[in-house]
């Protein structure tokens, strides 16, 4: 009975170890089985793999980005330094072109207005002198008058003496006159009261006489012309 027993417990202890060990197996087999992390094992190098070839695109398309931004950043700051790939020539080149061209507008613009002036005058003289020269001696007498508004220092060298009918020094005064006021007569301008006694001394000399037939001293053709500007 006592053997009975003890060889059922040795049975039972028996199992035990061997259901134990089988676990054991199991559990060895199942983490074998489990640790086929194998796979695990073997993707390990391919991601590390591809990480690695990823690391090396990314670093190489870094390093064309930084290219590619370092190229245009040069040309960016080359074009701004340098627009037009001579700044500093075509700016100096402008600004003289500029200058020059205000030189040039400014003498048209007075080259026309003194033209305008001219043409005035002439158109005046046309009118005005009509009864007193013929038309043949007109554009003789008026070339000379102009000849004085384009220069106040000019002094005719021949005396006019061509009428159609008598004019007085009070005519040939009142006419170089309203000439020079139109072009600027007075203290500070173009235009002086001499300037107008000498070409009238020159151009009308026959005219320039007192009453007894002497030529009029520089201070009565002064005052004779100071008088005509006030009538």
């Amino acid at each position: 009975m006592y053997l009975a027993v003890q060889y059922a417990f040795v049975g039972i202890a028996q199992t035990r170890k061997n259901k134990t060990h089988a676990c054991n197996n199991q559990t060895a087999t199942n983490e074998s089985t489990a640790q086929k992390p194998v796979f695990l094992l073997e993707a390990m190098p391919m991601v590390a793999e591809s990480n690695v070839n990823e690391s090396v695109c990314d670093a190489e398309v870094v390093e064309e980005i930084v290219e590619k931004t370092t190229v245009t950043d040069s040309k960016v700051i080359s074009e701004e330094t340098n627009p037009g790939n001579e700044p500093s020539t075509v700016s100096a080149a402008s600004a003289s072109s500029t200058y020059q061209q205000g030189i040039d507008d400014f003498y048209q613009s007075q080259a026309e207005s003194q033209k305008k002036k001219l043409d005035t005058i002439h158109e005046y003289l046309l009118y005005i002198m009509s009864p007193f020269v013929y038309e043949e001696d007109m554009d003789e007498f008026c070339t000379d008058l102009l000849r004085f508004a384009m220069d106040h220092n000019y002094r005719p060298e021949v005396e006019w003496k061509r009428y159609k009918t008598k004019l007085s020094s009070f005519d040939v005064r009142h006419l170089v006159w309203s000439i020079a006021i139109r072009l600027g007569l007075g203290k500070g301008k173009v235009y002086s009261n001499d300037d107008c006694a000498c070409y009238i001394e020159r151009r009308f000399a026959s005219l320039c006489v007192t009453g007894s037939g002497e030529p009029l001293s520089s201070r009565e053709k002064t005052d004779c012309y100071s008088i005509s500007l006030h009538n």
